[in-house]
């Protein structure tokens, strides 16, 4: 209880009355009933508002899909067990809302490769580094996945297997996952994760590089990005925004008053010229009803920079939800990026993730940082909770 006194008196901001209190539910909290069960009752004790539920982490489902295959990880559960339907279940029963996470572009681990996965089917359509672009390019189908990885691994830092918005297919099967997942489940939001691309070092697969090479008019594939870097850098923007605005107007076609979020690089700068993520021109063309900066940093004097820069891009009627790194703070430190969030003006916190806090931690959160229950600001008119 003094813990809890002591974290509570550092909230200079008071908790609001309309606050979006998220949480990340990594794929993690899917792979049981009672896992599902477990992260619906620590949020309600923690003073959660709103889910944010990892359905599609490596291009597999936690629910029920005719176009991605079941996640590997249910393989020890009953096939009439379906993670989101539970979860959706159990959140309106507890008043929080649900939005499906969906990763975009990563579509696999390099270390595991279920043959029915959708970069096992189609090795065609992966992105490709400018390390790996001229193997690649040389290489059969059977070859190539081994040639992408060898590549990736060599140029580091990157998650796994990236679908290209570039190739043929691929934004058409997006598009897929977004409808069917949107018409099958009453969810109350969309967020797109991922959808970036893992850096500057990418896209230089075939397909890429053919729809570049015919923009340009012509000339030597793996030549014309280096001859000209900012077209170069204009034409991967350019088809990630145009695949974004896809899924966005999927998504609304089937359900109009589904908010549509996404999780962004928070450095403006880096989003924009190194994994070529427009979001300030996206929330410009309207596609987003709040951006969720991925604002992990436990620099303060960083973290409220990058608050007020999402703030500053904001249009009528779009929110900023701050994402909280929880897995690099404690309690005391997660408070006190709660309250720096909400002296920038921001709309809500979305902590990243539930497998960071325990059920005491979830408690001390609560009254610490969200004594009173709170309403959820839903911007584009969709209903709250």
């Amino acid at each position: 209880m003094l813990l809890a006194l002591l974290l509570a008196a550092q909230a200079a901001v008071p908790a609001p009355a309309t606050e979006l209190r998220g949480l990340w539910v990594v794929r993690t909290g899917l792979v049981s009933p009672a896992a599902v069960d477990q992260v619906v009752e620590q949020a309600a004790a923690g003073g959660i508002n709103a889910l944010f539920v990892q359905v599609r982490g490596r291009g597999d489902a936690f629910y029920r899909s005719r176009l991605a295959p079941r996640s590997e990880l249910l393989r020890n559960q009953p096939l009439d067990f379906d993670p989101l339907a539970r979860l959706i279940e159990r959140a309106r029963a507890r008043g929080l809302a649900v939005h499906a996470w969906v990763n975009v572009l990563l579509s696999a681990h390099f270390t595991s490769l279920p043959p029915e996965s959708v970069v096992a089917r189609h090795p065609d359509w992966l992105m490709v580094s400018r390390s790996g672009a001229r193997p690649s390019l040389q290489s059969d189908p059977k070859g190539l996945l081994w040639r992408i990885r060898q590549a990736a691994l060599a140029d580091g830092d990157v998650e796994g297997y990236y679908l290209s918005p570039s190739a043929p297919g691929v934004p058409e099967y997006l598009e897929g996952v977004v409808r069917e997942l949107v018409q099958e489940y009453p969810v109350d939001g969309l967020h797109l994760d991922f959808i970036r691309y893992p850096g500057p070092q990418y896209d230089y697969s075939l397909a890429a590089l053919e729809q570049f090479g015919r923009e340009q008019g012509g000339g030597d594939l793996l030549g014309l990005p280096a001859q000209r870097p900012e077209a170069w850098s204009d034409y991967r923007r350019a088809r990630l925004t145009q695949l974004a605005r896809l899924l966005v107007r999927a998504a609304r076609a089937e359900r109009p008053r589904l908010t549509i979020s996404a999780a962004v690089v928070p450095d403006r700068a880096t989003a924009v010229s190194q994994k070529f993520q427009d979001w300030p021109g996206w929330l410009a063309g309207g596609l987003l009803d709040a951006l969720c900066p991925m604002a992990y940093t436990p620099d303060s004097r960083v973290f409220r920079q990058q608050v007020r820069d999402a703030q500053d891009q904001l249009r009528a009627g779009q929110a900023v939800w701050v994402g909280v790194g929880a897995y690099r703070l404690d309690v005391a430190g997660i408070v006190a990026k709660i309250r720096e969030a909400r002296e920038q003006g921001a709309s809500g916190v979305v902590l990243f993730s539930h497998e960071s806090l325990g059920l005491d931690e979830f408690r001390q959160l609560r009254e610490a940082a969200f004594p009173r229950a709170a309403t959820v600001s839903v911007p584009g008119g969709a209903s709250g909770r």
